[in-house]
């Protein structure tokens, strides 16, 4: 893509991202992304293929986003502690974005665009961190740590953000070390 391409893109993805961080968490219409972004119908389309693209990119986006800040500030080794400084980015980053967010959830799809790379970046990380697990264990692990810790950020957009992000991490903690209690530590 030229450089005249890339630029375009970007300027449509910004026009997007800041709607829906000023939105009220419901999906900006495609009218509203080209007058932000001064970009003609038709040249979205040449980028394009239709709205849903665009807001599934920056689901993706997010996501990434999210697993770079992951990187760079998770503690290092695979005790509690180090997946506890996970949890904590990922709740800053919704509690930072909570319009995309909202509307993420509102959405099936862009839930799953959304989860599907952390999914992967925590099985990875779960293969580094436990080579002696069995892979398809840890494969499923992911899959039920993802989608625990996005049930409790769930209740917390739908309890209107009622907690700090600090107590949502104490929540989160507490509530695995119950679970583990209640499966007994391996």
């Amino acid at each position: 893509m030229s450089d005249y391409g890339e630029k375009t893109r970007a300027r449509i993805k910004d026009a997007l991202e800041v709607l829906v961080e000023e939105g009220s968490g419901k999906k900006p219409t495609v009218s509203e992304v080209l007058s932000r972004s001064g970009v003609a119908r038709s040249t979205f389309y040449v980028y394009y293929e239709n709205f849903q693209d665009l807001l599934e990119e920056l689901a993706a986006d997010y996501s990434a986003q999210i697993i770079r800040l992951i990187r760079e500030n998770r503690g290092a080794g695979t005790g509690p502690d180090s997946y506890r400084d996970a949890y904590r980015v990922f709740i800053d980053f919704v509690a930072k974005h909570r319009n995309a967010y909202a509307m993420l959830l509102k959405s099936p799809k862009l839930e799953q665009v959304f989860l599907s790379g952390i999914r992967e970046y925590l099985y990875d990380q779960y293969l580094a961190d436990f080579p002696q697990k069995d892979a398809e264990l840890l494969r499923y692990s992911a899959d039920a740590c993802t989608n625990y810790v996005y049930s409790i950020l769930r209740l917390w957009a739908k309890n209107g953000f009622d907690k700090t992000p600090e107590e949502l991490g104490d929540v989160l903690t507490e509530s695995i070390a119950i679970a583990t209690d209640l499966f007994g530590e391996r």
